[in-house]
């Protein structure tokens, strides 16, 4: 049998995680154009599964036959880039139509379409666009820009410009961004930008353990029909509600060459388990934290309880409350910790204090 755990980065895998409500309802606000999530931000920290959420949403949009999509990659000319690839991904008389737009010439090269506008410049393509989005809306179609790791770049604050006006004209189009919360938060911060404050945003949280403990006896018992529950229990546990860690650990196990999928065969795997989501995930986390924070989760990892009160990182810091409590809530916000009782946290991610203590500390 195929692996049905798939822990590469922007992959679908076979197995997916139940986030069908928020996604069947995200769908449906999308579709109606009147709701914030017309422009929708989706964060959270590397390996949460905004990728894989994202491209569900696009797939259930593109079974609409009024719906176009679009996946958009952040660089350049983004404004320009998005004009050819709506034309080349419509047919027959929406195309036809487009190519009589008056001004513009479309000259077809040997590869796709070129566009052969006297001026390339943006003012020139956001002409284009709208003008190939009012075509669209008189034939009862909508376009769908998808955008993955979103950052506040020349390219992304063009295109969300252009975007807004589009809006404000009333045209059929929406948008749909992956990002990590500092790169959200940077967009959001752009003076230019300001809009994106009354998009709608989806924090993609901790995946719930029941549903990762019955997806894995439902899978793994493929694999072993005798699996007993409570290994199951075991692995779920240490996939700790991560998207990449239950992918990954799932795709680990069930390589094992063992018959039997047992505790000494998550003993096994263990070591690989914990250098994969330290090389691949845990050491970008922590290089893209601040100093400041970097030394706030080393402090959380060697405290000798878990979880931390915010009196004893405080003390350890030698800093204020209020100096500590700006930086507790910068890394929830991150996704690195979660509250854990009344002025207490505890790591968010599996095996991340462990990664501190034997790896992170050496790589700041």
């Amino acid at each position: 049998m195929d692996n049905p755990f798939n822990p590469s980065f922007g992959m679908q895998p076979t197995v997916l995680l139940n986030r069908d409500q928020i996604l069947s309802s995200l769908v449906e606000d999308i579709k109606r154009l009147t709701t914030p999530y017309r422009t929708t931000l989706i964060y959270g920290a590397r390996g949460v599964g905004k990728t894989v959420f994202m491209n569900a949403v696009g797939s259930r949009i593109d079974q609409d036959p009024q719906w176009t999509t679009v996946h958009l990659i952040i660089g350049e000319n983004m404004v320009g880039r998005l004009t050819e690839m709506l034309y080349q991904q419509t047919t027959g008389k929406l195309q036809k139509l487009f190519r009589e737009i008056a001004g513009v010439n479309l000259n077809f090269g040997g590869v796709g379409v070129k566009f052969d506008i006297k001026d390339a410049q943006t003012a020139n393509y956001q002409y284009l666009l709208s003008q190939m989005l009012k075509i669209m809306q008189q034939h009862q179609q909508k376009l769908l820009v998808m955008i993955d790791e979103a950052q506040d770049v020349p390219g992304m604050v063009e295109l969300a410009s252009v975007y807004q006006v589009m809006i404000s004209q009333g045209l059929p189009i929406s948008i749909i961004m992956t990002g990590l919360p500092k790169n959200v938060q940077e967009l959001q911060n752009n003076h230019v930008l300001t809009f994106l404050l009354r998009s709608g945003r989806i924090n993609l949280s901790p995946l719930d353990y029941y549903d990762i403990r019955a997806q894995y006896q439902r899978e793994l018992s493929k694999r072993d029909p005798e699996i007993d529950p409570m290994v199951v229990r075991r692995i779920a546990q240490l996939a700790d509600g991560y998207a990449y860690a239950f992918q990954l650990l799932g795709y680990l196990i069930w390589r094992s060459p063992d018959k039997r999928i047992t505790v000494q065969t998550i003993n096994a795997v263990l070591p690989e388990y914990q250098a994969q989501l330290s090389r691949n995930a845990y050491s970008k986390m922590l290089e893209e934290l601040s100093p400041v924070d970097q030394q706030f989760v080393i402090v959380m990892a060697k405290a000798p309880t878990d979880p931390v009160s915010a009196a004893y990182l405080g003390a350890k810091l030698n800093k204020k409350p209020g100096y500590v409590g700006v930086y507790r809530r910068r890394l929830i916000d991150s996704q690195i910790i979660v509250p854990a009782g009344y002025g207490m946290v505890k790591f968010a991610l599996p095996l991340f204090k462990e990664f501190l203590i034997d790896d992170g500390q050496y790589l700041i």
